[in-house]
């Protein structure tokens, strides 16, 4: 045996001649020179440490300095007597113990001392040794036998560490599916007690959609030893919820020490969660890409129909035809329930639903009825979780639908229906989506808007409408003059400001002018011209309610009067207005307001007919405001009352502008008056 391949060992023994004849028995033992160990305890080539030298064997007398050596440098291996000079007894494995975990400890012990070497080994020493019964052999077996000891159960440990906090589940499944064991991981992965899920049926856990593929792969992995089974499927943890598991099988019914079908499982949930959020994240790219051109396609569409039904029809068949979507319909309140206007694709679907939008009914709290309340969309993400479903759930998975949306279509403050449009993706109408959504609505309303307005113009019927509106203006001191005040037309400047025209006393004027200077809305009051009945004023209004409302729904106001400070007019309404709903809306502002009178008017079929389809079909809106204001400025009177300039300045347009676009007018006119089509478009 030579000093460079032995362990390099640790005595703490206090009496010389028992130290004297451990060194002679380790220099005599031949079968330690053929063992080398490295400083884990496994056999390797072991240089000479230059700390100590060449000496295998250092000696300290007492514990303390033991300890410091083993602090100092690397030793395989302590030879440790129990009673030294600064401790006695089992204390001096403990402290010896707490020093070092990982190096084994081999208690030297007297002939009396048997018990206490016993109970040595019960508190973790590897080895213990009766002194006057030592010799060689027994000496090196031992040593090498807790040097042995030591690192298998440090790789035990290891075993165990990396079992305990990995993220795999590894099983033994009987050939009936039974758990015989399971990892200790268990309980970190699923939750579970180790124990408490030993004998359990394994596919009673898992999912019922998937336990049919993972039995499969499990009996054929019995039937054939040679199989490898591999399966992924949801797992129901201890909280109840669905875990994703990847598993590999082997048959290992012929291996003793296993018996069973070893299951190999890794959690996958994340993945699976990330890999639906990418094919979510394609869908939506997808899905508004072809919004997009569907978009694009709806609002060409619209805009060639001449009727509102025509419009809502066509929206809802290219929404229906596309590749994102299942099918779509148009509904409109009718006192409190919802009514279907329009529909493509829905294949039976709205025969089976009703809808309210009484807030007492459980059916009014869904996407329609909230969209129809409130005008804003409303998205349903996941119609399986989303309890405002609830009605409606078992319907939608008959269908097959998952997410939906339910879109206002709205003019301004009027709502004329919901677009409801479906999905068999759950989170569509998120994001971009669902603002590209949104505006359909908007793009669909202001279709209608303008269809109406030019179903008004051109039909011969409309619904004549006289409101009256009292104390609604203040009269005398401070406020209007009690003489009436005859407003003859009013002209849209943009969606919020109008020009109106009229006549009234000299008086009066007056006191329009100081009344404006007090009151919000009014911008301004300009005196145009002296007539036989009075002044013919221009008043500068900016979001009049009333006016707003009756110009968006595409009527007009035929005359008005303010008298008192009551306000009496009488307005026009395209057929098919919801004019219960006009009302509703002016009284928002004017609680008071109330109506007097409601009568079917039919228009004459005259030469004029021809004029007022050259004013919708040919005039721009600009030209059409150009040349109301001038002619209700007395542009066209002689002597003038105003000059361009001062119109174009009341209209905020620069002078040459304000002329260009009455005098391109002025040719469109004429020529429809003459019959002539010929003239160019301005």
């Amino acid at each position: 045996m030579t000093q460079e391949t032995s362990p390099h060992t640790l005595l703490i023994e206090d009496n010389p001649g028992d130290a004297r004849y451990i060194r002679e028995l380790l220099q005599e033992a031949q079968d330690v020179s053929e063992r080398r160990f490295d400083g884990g305890g496994m056999l390797a080539e072991r240089p000479v440490d230059a700390d100590h030298g060449d000496e295998t064997l250092v000696h300290e007398t007492e514990l303390g300095a033991g300890l410091e050596r083993l602090e100092s440098e690397p030793f395989d291996v302590v030879l440790l007597d129990l009673n030294l000079p600064d401790s006695a007894g089992l204390d001096t494995l403990t402290a010896a113990r707490d020093q070092v975990e990982t190096i084994p400890i081999v208690v030297l012990t007297g002939l009396r001392d048997r018990e206490m070497g016993l109970e040595a080994l019960r508190q973790g020493a590897d080895e213990y040794l009766v002194k006057d019964e030592i010799n060689p052999g027994l000496l090196v077996r031992s040593i090498y036998h807790a040097i042995e000891r030591k690192a298998h159960e440090r790789e035990q440990k290891r075993y165990e560490t990396l079992i305990e906090e990995s993220t795999d589940v590894n099983a033994i499944l009987d050939t009936d599916g039974s758990i015989s064991y399971v990892t200790p991981s268990v309980e970190y992965v699923l939750g579970y007690d180790q124990d408490e899920m030993v004998d359990e049926d394994a596919f009673e856990y898992i999912h019922p959609e998937d336990a049919e593929e993972a039995k499969s792969e499990f009996e054929k992995t019995v039937t054939d030893p040679g199989y490898r089974a591999s399966a992924e499927f949801r797992f129901r943890d201890a909280d109840d919820d669905w875990v994703v598991l990847h598993a590999r099988g082997r048959n290992l019914m012929s291996d003793p020490s296993i018996e069973g079908v070893v299951v190999y499982t890794h959690d996958i949930t994340d993945l699976k969660e990330y890999e639906r959020q990418l094919e979510q994240q394609r869908e939506r790219l997808e899905a508004l890409n072809q919004l997009n051109g569907v978009v694009q396609g709806i609002t060409e569409a619209v805009i060639e129909q001449s009727t509102r039904e025509e419009i809502e029809q066509v929206a809802c068949e290219r929404l229906a035809a596309s590749d994102s979507y299942e099918f779509a319909w148009i509904g409109e309140r009718s006192g409190s329930d919802v009514t279907v206007r329009a529909s493509a694709g829905v294949d039976g679907y709205l025969d089976e639903v009703d809808i309210s939008t009484n807030p007492e009914d459980e059916t009014s709290k869904g996407p329609t009825g909230k969209a129809l309340q409130t005008g804003e969309i409303q998205t349903t993400l996941d119609i399986r979780s989303d309890p405002s479903y609830e009605p409606w759930r078992e319907t939608a998975d008959e269908y097959g639908f998952q997410s939906s949306a339910a879109v206002p279509i709205r003019h301004e403050d009027t709502i004329y229906g919901v677009l409801n449009i479906y999905a068999d993706r759950p989170d569509a109408f998120r994001g971009e989506e669902r603002t590209v959504i949104d505006h359909l609505g908007e793009i669909v309303g202001h279709a209608i808007v303008a269809a109406e307005r030019k179903q008004a113009l051109m039909s011969d019927a409309v619904v004549e409408l006289e409101i009256g509106i009292p104390d609604v203006f203040r009269a005398g001191e401070g406020g209007l003059a009690e003489d009436p005040i005859r407003i003859e037309r009013a002209v849209p400047v943009t969606d919020d400001e109008f020009l109106l025209y009229g006549t009234t006393s000299e008086a009066a004027v007056e006191k329009m002018v100081a009344y404006a200077e007090q009151e919000p809305g009014w911008e301004e009051v300009t005196t145009v011209s002296e007539t036989p009945d009075g002044v013919r004023f221009e008043l500068r209004l900016s979001e009049p309610p009333v006016l707003s409302v009756v110009a968006s729904v595409g009527g007009s106001v035929e005359e008005a009067v303010i008298e008192g400070g009551d306000y009496r007019l009488t307005i026009h309404l395209p057929q098919g207005t919801d004019v219960q709903g006009v009302l509703n809306r002016i009284q928002e502002t004017y609680p008071q307001a109330n109506a007097l009178a409601r009568r079917q008017v039919t228009r004459s079929d005259d030469p004029a007919r021809r004029l007022t389809r050259a004013w919708m079909d040919d005039l721009t809106d600009r030209q059409r405001t150009a040349l109301e204001a001038a002619y209700f400025s007395g542009i066209f009177e002689w002597p003038r009352h105003s000059s361009g300039e001062e119109v174009a300045e009341s209209l905020g347009v620069s002078s040459p502008t304000f002329h260009q676009h009455v005098r391109a007018a002025e040719k469109k006119i004429f020529g429809a008056l003459l019959e002539d089509s010929s003239f160019d478009e301005t």
